[in-house]
């Protein structure tokens, strides 16, 4: 028994050397040779001093190549969808992804599409893959290539007896007074957005989709570029000036409150960071995410 364990244990740390040492031979694929042409959407790459690459490029969602440029100002196409021409070489370290070396642009092509609803004096900027359509009283957003009776990706409707819903967190979309609420479970987020006497509801729904996670930028980058007209300027966020507690930081990471009588006004989605505000009463509503 006792010469059964010993021979269990040295296979076992025999097996544990093998896989570091076939670690530590690690074979990577061979570069292409010659000029090449990559095309995929140009990113910002954080600055490093043990890497090289300004720019990634994406293709279909995952990272491909770095990319840097002595004779193309690359940043001047961030965001977009271009086709580059070039030549590929290893990173300072094989580990990391290999670069292109951009000799010229061959074609850009812009990722993102403008749409305008004049219904609800209203636009928005939202990826050229989610196409737009009108449902009944609703404007809809489908994946290209997804099937006609899939959930649509985003929804925006105007209720005029609607009033922000209770339970959300506070934020402002260009401007004006609105709130955001998530539900845990499906991804869904429904921000609802005050407007005069109703309230314009924009709905997104990732669903069990695989790149829910991009979707998900994707949508906090439309919701950003979201602009009213001249009819919803009068139901814009009241400055509440001459109180001492409009204007304090509050939210962000330590979710800092604050002081009764007020709400966090979320300036910045992504960080849930924004002002105080004096509170206004809102009435309940049957709006729901789900």
């Amino acid at each position: 028994m006792r010469f059964r364990s010993t021979h269990v244990l040295l296979c076992v740390v025999l097996l544990g050397l093998l896989l570091v040492s076939c670690g530590k031979k690690r074979v990577f694929p061979p570069l292409p040779k010659g000029d090449q042409t990559v095309s995929g959407i140009l990113k910002s790459a954080p600055l490093s001093a043990v890497r090289r690459g300004s720019h990634i490029i994406e293709q279909e969602g995952v990272d491909v190549y770095y990319a840097e440029s002595a004779i193309v100002n690359l940043s001047t196409y961030q965001g977009k969808r271009v086709t580059l021409h070039g030549t590929i070489e290893n990173n300072v370290d094989p580990a990391y992804l290999p670069v292109l070396v951009v000799t010229s642009v061959a074609d850009v092509e812009e990722t993102t599409k403008t749409h305008a609803f004049a219904d609800l004096a209203m636009q928005l900027s939202a990826p050229v893959t989610w196409k737009q359509t009108k449902d009944k009283d609703k404007y809809v957003f489908h994946l290209e290539g997804d099937a006609p009776a899939d959930e649509p990706i985003l929804s925006v409707w105007f209720d005029d007896k609607a009033q922000l819903p209770d339970g959300g967190v506070p934020i402002v979309v260009d401007t004006m007074r609105a709130t955001r609420l998530i539900d845990d479970l499906s991804g869904a987020e429904l921000v609802a957005v005050k407007q005069g006497n109703g309230t314009l509801f924009v709905r997104f729904a990732p669903g069990k989709r695989v790149d829910a996670d991009k979707l998900k930028e994707d949508f906090m980058t439309l919701l950003s570029t979201v602009t009213f007209g001249a009819q919803g300027s009068s139901s814009s966020v009241a400055t509440g000036s001459g109180t001492g507690i409009v204007g304090i930081p509050c939210g962000g990471a330590a979710g800092i409150l604050c002081p009764a009588g007020s709400f966090c006004d979320i300036t910045d989605v992504k960080e849930n960071f924004g002002r105080c505000r004096t509170a206004q009463k809102k009435s309940s509503s049957s709006a729901m995410v789900k």
